[in-house]
C-alpha cells in the first residue's frame, strides 16, 4: 500500500473540527508540515522500516533513516561495565545553567565538552553523562532535531568524537516517560504519533466525543509529570519507536550508555526491553527516593534474570541523602546500618551510582555556582572523602570539578588518584571502624591498597602506625598502606 503525506499525517477529518475547539491546535500544525513537505510519498506505516526519503526536514530525514536501518536491527550483546569489581568513574558533563538560556558559548555547551574532552580523559574519569540531545532537553519535542539549547547536532556529534578520543565512554540522558509536541500539546512529529499514545490520566483532556477521548485506554503507570504528556509504554508503537530511537543513538551517534531520566513514570520491565534492544555498556536510572528498598526494587524490576548481570544500575539518593546529613549535623550515625553503608551501597553495591550533588539537587540558582558558600564546598567536599573511597560507581558534578577553582579541583583529583592506585572497586570489602557523633571512620580494601577515610570534628582519631597519609582536608583525612598478605 502506498500512503501519500496527507494519508498518513492527518487524523480522520471529522476530528479537526473538534482539534480547533481545543487547547491543542493540531489542525493548523499539519497545515503547516504539510506547506513544508511539498509532494512526497511514504511506501507504508512508518514503523515498519520501509520508508523513503523526505524533504521535509533534516530531523525527518533521520527518523526515515533510523527506522529504515533499525526497525529489525537485532544488536549483538555487550559487555556491561557497571558490575562487580567495576572501576568506573563518572562524570556529570553539564549543569542546569550550561544551556543556551544562560551561557553562551561560541559553539554551544557541546563546543565546550569537546575542547574539554582531553581534561576529562586525563583526570580518570571513564564515562561522561550528557545532557538530553533532542530539542525541548528533558521535555523533548522532536526526538530526532538534534539542534538544541545545548548547541547544534554537528558539534554533539565532535563533543561524542572528543571524548571517545580521550578514552571516555559518553552517557545519554534519554527521556522516555514523556513528550511535548512540536507546536502544541500532542502534536507528535519526527517521530509522528497519533494521541492515543498518550496515558488516559494524562492532564491534557483529549477529544471530546470520541473513544477514549483519543487516548490510550491505559493508564498511567508511574508517577506523573504535567509539563509533557506522559507516554503509555505499554502501546506497541511507543516501544518499537523507542527501541528505533536508541538503537540510532547508539549506533549513528555513537552513544555508548543510557542514563534514563524519571524512571518512576513508568514500569521498570520496560527498561528491560529496552537494554536489551540497544545493548548499551552502562545504564542508570534516576530513581529519585530516599528509601533504598524503593531504589532496590527498581533495579531489580530492569532483569528478571537470575543473576541480575544486566539490570540497569541506579543513582543512589539514599546515600547522598544520609551522607549530607551526617556532614550537616556532624551525626555520623546516619551512615551505619547494622555495620554496613546505610545507602544502596550497603545492599546492592554494584548497581549504586554515588553521588554528591547533581543538576536536579543543587540549588537552582544561577549564581550559585560562583557564590557557594566557604561551608557549604566543605561540605561537599567531605562527602567526595566518602564515595571516592567507598564501594558503588561515584559520579563527579561537573561544576565542583571545573567551577570551584583549581585548588578545589585539585582536591578532587587527589581523591580519585587514590582511588585508582588503590584498586578500588564498586565492590571492594569495607568495614565501618566508627559512626559516632563528630567522627567517621572506615577501611576500605582496594585490589592493590588498603584504604582508611575519617570525616569529622574528631581530630584526635587516627588509624595507628603503618598508614601514610594521603589526602587531608577541612574535616577530612585518606590514608593508605599496602594491603596486606593473606
Amino acid at each position: 500500500m502506498r500512503l501519500n503525506l496527507k494519508t498518513f499525517l492527518l487524523v480522520p477529518s471529522f476530528f479537526l473540527s473538534i482539534f480547533q475547539t481545543q487547547p491543542l491546535q493540531a489542525a493548523s500544525a499539519l497545515d503547516s508540515l504539510r506547506l513544508k513537505a511539498g509532494d512526497f510519498e511514504i511506501v507504508a506505516p512508518p514503523a515498519s522500516g520501509k520508508l523513503t526519503s523526505s524533504p521535509l526536514s533534516p530531523a525527518r530525514d533521520e527518523w526515515f533513516k533510523a527506522v529504515k536501518l533499525y526497525a529489525n536491527y537485532t544488536p549483538k550483546p555487550q559487555h556491561r561495565v557497571d558490575t562487580n569489581n567495576s572501576k568506573l568513574i563518572l562524570l556529570q558533563g553539564f549543569h542546569w545553567y550550561a544551556d543556551n538560556y544562560w551561557f553562551h558559548p561560541p559553539n554551544g555547551w557541546w563546543g565546550v565538552l569537546a575542547g574539554k574532552a582531553p581534561e576529562v580523559g586525563r583526570a580518570g574519569f571513564d564515562l561522561i553523562w550528557f545532557p538530553p540531545v533532542s530539542v525541548g532537553s528533558y521535555y523533548p519535542k522532536e526526538w530526532y532535531n538534534l539542534d538544541s539549547q545545548w548547541g547544534k547536532k554537528d558539534y554533539l556529534i565532535k563533543a561524542i568524537n572528543a571524548m571517545h578520543s580521550a578514552g571516555v565512554k559518553v552517557v545519554a540522558d534519554v527521556v522516555l516517560n514523556h513528550r511535548n509536541g512540536t507546536n502544541d500539546w500532542a502534536d507528535f512529529t519526527n517521530p509522528d504519533w497519533p494521541t492515543n499514545v498518550i496515558t488516559q490520566n494524562d492532564e491534557w483532556p483529549g477529544l471530546a466525543n470520541t473513544p477514549y477521548n483519543s487516548k490510550s485506554p491505559s493508564y498511567d503507570e508511574g508517577q506523573n509529570d504535567s509539563g509533557c504528556r506522559d507516554l503509555d509504554h505499554q502501546n506497541p508503537l511507543v516501544q518499537k519507536e523507542t527501541r528505533i530511537f536508541m538503537l540510532w543513538l547508539k549506533n549513528t551517534m555513537r552513544f555508548d550508555g543510557w542514563r534514563f531520566d524519571m524512571v518512576k513514570g513508568f514500569a521498570p520491565s520496560h527498561i528491560q526491553d529496552y537494554n536489551a534492544a540497544s545493548s548499551p555498556a552502562f545504564t542508570v536510572g534516576e530513581v529519585y527516593d530516599g528509601n533504598r528498598q524503593v531504589v532496590a526494587n527498581w533495579i531489580d524490576g530492569t532483569d528478571n534474570s537470575q543473576g541480575k548481570l544486566n539490570a540497569s544500575s541506579a543513582f543512589d539518593f539514599p546515600t547522598k541523602f544520609n551522607l549530607l546529613s551526617a556532614v550537616e549535623n556532624e551525626r555520623y550515625e546516619a551512615l551505619n546500618d547494622n555495620g554496613r553503608p546505610s545507602g544502596m551501597i550497603g545492599w546492592w553495591p554494584a548497581k549504586a551510582v554515588t553521588f554528591v550533588e547533581n543538576h536536579d539537587t543543587s540549588p537552582r540558582d544561577p549564581n550559585f555556582i560562583a557564590n557557594a558558600s566557604a561551608e557549604y564546598k566543605t561540605q561537599r567536599l567531605m562527602g567526595y572523602a566518602y564515595i571516592l573511597t567507598h564501594p558503588g560507581i561515584p559520579s563527579v558534578f561537573w561544576p565542583h570539578f571545573f567551577d570551584w577553582g583549581s585548588s578545589y579541583r585539585a582536591s578532587l583529583q587527589k581523591l580519585i588518584a587514590i582511588r585508582k592506585a588503590a584498586g578500588i572497586t564498586s565492590t571492594s570489602r569495607m568495614a565501618i571502624l566508627s559512626a559516632t557523633n563528630e567522627l567517621y571512620a572506615a577501611v576500605i580494601d582496594g585490589e592493590r591498597q588498603r584504604v582508611i577515610l575519617k570525616l569529622g570534628r574528631n581530630w584526635g582519631w587516627n588509624p595507628g602506625t603503618g598508614w601514610t597519609i594521603a589526602a587531608a582536608g577541612a574535616r577530612y583525612a585518606v590514608w593508605t598502606q599496602p594491603l596486606p598478605a593473606y
